[in-house]
């Protein structure tokens, strides 16, 4: 029988506004014959945990994970020969909300998908003598929500009561005649095999115990991180304890929730909770949640019922499995914490999809990926991951071509859809995968939906703004002035609160009128390398129009004329004028930085740029100020305030430690590309790093950096000191690479371990 055909639900009526405690549910398969092999195939609307004969079938979490489950949802097949016998069998299943029907995105919408979990699975075992049997989940099958996880929320935590567990459920010979049966259901969307990567656990760590000022006892892990914690406890049956997870404590030192909470009447109606009620059974028992996880360093711990010591705690962090491919190490130890911050950022928002944060929204930003690809790519191999992220995107993607702001749909505002910047991801992602793992299966799986994302903003650029200044420009159907873009956004000196009003009424046709520029060639770039001829040329051709109404929009001659860092940075980033122009527009850059004190002044957009283009066009010393001020805003001044990962804001904690929005955001972290691909010089020259160019810049007072980067190629190392005057490089390539030197000497060198040395300025 087909997994598709056999969906079950476990629930009867239930008060949808009311969360429900998880279903356990149990099926009974009797074999007779020696078994050489059984297979599980496994799917549920919510999440799930599966045991067959009392034992589990994966270390996996989270399982099915995050698709859009409108269109389609993900299963799972299991080899679980070694735990199916002769005789009685069963398989075993608790369900959890998940974010099927769980508080999902900003405004912890449940229900979003549905209102009832449900469970499909199909155990095939066959037989020494080529014969086959069969559990599928069905009418048979029984279901209790009498179990001790009363109630199991993303967002919220959840609730346990151990004296409620049930001895050997999943085990056969256990009773369940006082369990009920269960309704046959359906899923309408398409079910297909897990194309990311395996959720698991991973790092452990121990706490310290604090009392802060307002008495409260606190768990300090020492790493902002997300996951959950494991416990044991001694105490009292009926006794309650509760864990309250936070990133952060607020200015006085105590446990807060402030700096993640919504403004005003939201926060009443959607504030977050991260609690964990365990009711305690007679005796010693350990316990770790199922069904949620947190994002925090910091626990709230109430009602305890002995001596709180550490030894009884260990914080867990939980993340998609994927490779470590890059490191970075250099003589100035605050960039090396930065660098292991941003990796901390994507553990903690890589968890089946790329979220934002993992606390207030937990939500698939468009935008933050789209900027942060790159950089997530030297870390880790993040190429599975966002393969499948963006098959999602394509089809959440609108008949229209607009691109959701956030991938899967949490419910947040269509309006906000189709944004410049964010949208743009479904261009960008793709061609940042090619480029960085040469992968052209991607290219070819996306290319429809970076085509009609495309065809979507073509259609808007001829529309014009009811107020637009450039109504009457020759260029005026090249000029995108209408819908929401979120701009610039946490740009320094910003209010996000005002920002999005001005964006709603007022769209930044600057930000869109760029991006429609660059990914136009972006796309050109990618129907060439899929032998789309006629489709390059015109997308060439596009982005060529829409560049000269860019230059004749929003500059002077070529000239920026502005106060604000990104607008400088973008148009030479994106390469939307000519060189000439780009290198005096970067002077202006330069002189404002300095102007600014070398204070990092771009939000989401331009930040992964700004020391890029500074070094590439003659101001390395400049990009180096930068990225080693040590006053806010900016990354040291994170490190310095004890960050452990990457501020959403730039204004995360100020002077007063007064604690503001997300501590675990991992877009600023794209500082870190600039380290592996200037600092260290490592880049492709051609997809996949078939070709590879190691082009060190030093400067800053470094004396060394090192980096190592796992390509698709094989492994690349850079390794560089600075010592008088003298540089010293060594690299190690898997294939041709392209070494320059500070001096301006080249050589192409084969594969190998090479050395090299020159005189630099110091």
């Amino acid at each position: 029988m087909k997994l598709s055909s056999c969906f079950i639900e476990p629930e009867g009526p239930i008060e949808t506004k009311v969360q429900q405690p998880a279903s356990y549910l149990r099926g009974v398969l009797d074999l007779d014959g020696k078994v050489v092999s059984a297979e599980l195939a496994i799917t549920a609307c919510g999440v799930y945990r599966c045991f067959v004969n009392g034992r589990p079938v994966t270390d996996q979490v989270f399982t099915p994970g995050f698709t859009y489950y409108r269109e389609r949802l993900q299963y799972q097949r299991y080899d679980v020969t070694g735990l199916v016998a002769s005789g009685t069998n069963v398989v075993g299943v608790v369900l959890g909300d998940g974010w099927y029907r769980g508080k999902i995105g900003a405004f912890s919408r449940r229900n979003h998908y549905g209102t009832k979990t449900k469970l499909a699975a199909v155990l095939t075992v066959t037989f020494s003598d080529g014969s086959v049997a069969q559990l599928t989940t069905g009418s048979d099958w029984r279901a209790t929500q009498d179990g001790p996880i009363r109630m199991s929320d993303w967002k919220d935590g959840e609730v346990y009561d151990a004296r409620m567990e049930i001895d050997g459920w999943a085990e056969p010979g256990f009773d369940d005649r006082g369990w009920h049966g269960v309704a046959a259901s359906a899923y309408d969307g398409e079910l297909v095999p897990s194309r990311g990567e395996p959720i698991t656990e991973h790092e452990r760590f121990r706490p310290e115990v604090l009392t802060t000022p307002d008495n409260s006892t606190v768990l300090d892990f020492g790493q902002n991180l997300f996951g959950y914690v494991e416990f044991s406890v001694n105490g009292p049956a009926g006794r309650t304890v509760r864990l309250t997870h936070g990133e952060t404590l607020d200015e006085h030192g105590n446990f807060t929730l402030k700096n993640v909470s919504m403004p005003g009447a939201l926060e009443k109606r959607t504030g977050l909770r991260q609690e964990i009620a365990y009711t305690l059974r007679e005796g010693s028992q350990t316990y770790k949640p199922r069904f949620t996880a947190h994002g925090f360093r910091y626990v709230k711990v109430e009602d305890w019922p002995e001596e709180v010591g550490p030894e009884s705690f260990a914080a867990i962090a939980v993340y998609s499995d994927m490779k470590q491919l890059g490191e970075f190490s250099c003589s100035e130890v605050l960039l090396n914490k930065v660098t292991g911050n941003t990796r901390w950022s994507q553990k903690g928002n890589f968890l089946d999809i790329p979220t934002d944060c993992p606390t207030r929204e937990r939500a698939g930003w468009t935008g933050d990926i789209g900027v942060f690809a790159e950089t997530g790519g030297y870390l880790m191999d993040i190429n599975r991951f966002l393969t499948k992220w963006l098959r999602d995107l394509a089809l959440q993607q609108d008949p229209d071509g607009r691109v959701a702001s956030i991938v899967p749909d949490v419910g947040m505002f269509k309006y906000m859809d189709g944004s410049a910047g964010w949208a743009d991801a479904a261009v960008i992602v793709p061609h940042t995968l090619y480029r960085l793992y040469g992968n052209t299966e991607v290219l070819n799986a996306q290319y429809e939906s970076m085509k009609r994302w495309l065809g979507f903003v073509r259609r808007r650029a001829r529309r014009t703004g009811l107020f637009s200044r450039h109504r009457f420009s020759p260029h005026r159907k090249f000029i995108v002035d209408t819908g929401y873009h979120w701009g610039e956004w946490l740009e320094p000196g910003h209010d996000m609160g005002k920002d999005v009003l001005r964006n709603t009424f007022v769209p930044d046709a600057e930000v869109a009128t760029a991006y429609f520029a660059y990914s136009a060639a972006l796309l050109a770039d990618v129907a060439a390398v899929l032998g789309k001829i006629d489709d390059a040329s015109e997308y060439a051709e596009l982005s060529a129009n829409v560049k000269a109404a860019y230059r004749d929009a929003f500059t002077s001659d070529g000239i920026v004329e502005s106060d604000r860092q990104c607008r400088y940075v973008r148009p030479v980033a994106l390469d939307l004028l000519p060189e000439e122009e780009k290198a005096e527009n970067v002077a202006r850059l330069n002189d404002l930085v300095v102007a600014n004190d070398y204070r990092i002044g771009t939000g989401f957009l331009t930040t992964p740029f700004i020391l890029p283009v500074l070094t590439d066009y003659g101001y390395p010393n400049t990009a180096y100020r930068v990225a080693l001020n040590r006053k806010r805003p900016g990354w040291l001044y994170e490190v310095e305030k004890g960050a452990t990962t990457i501020w959403e804001n730039w204004n995360g904690l100020d002077e007063h430690n007064v604690p503001k929005d997300s501590f675990n955001h991992y877009s600023f972290g794209t500082i870190v590309g600039w380290l592996f691909s200037r600092v260290a010089g490592i880049s492709p020259l051609e997809p996949g790093f078939a070709k590879s160019r190691i082009r060190p810049v030093p400067g800053g007072g470094l004396k060394q950096a090192k980096c190592r980067y796992e390509s698709a190629a094989g492994m690349i190392s850079s390794s560089w000191t600075a010592d008088d005057g003298e540089f010293r490089l060594t690299v190690d390539v898997p294939t041709e690479t392209l070494v320059e030197l500070p001096d301006g000497n080249s050589q192409t060198v084969p594969r190998g371990i090479h050395s090299f040395s020159c005189r630099v300025p110091e």
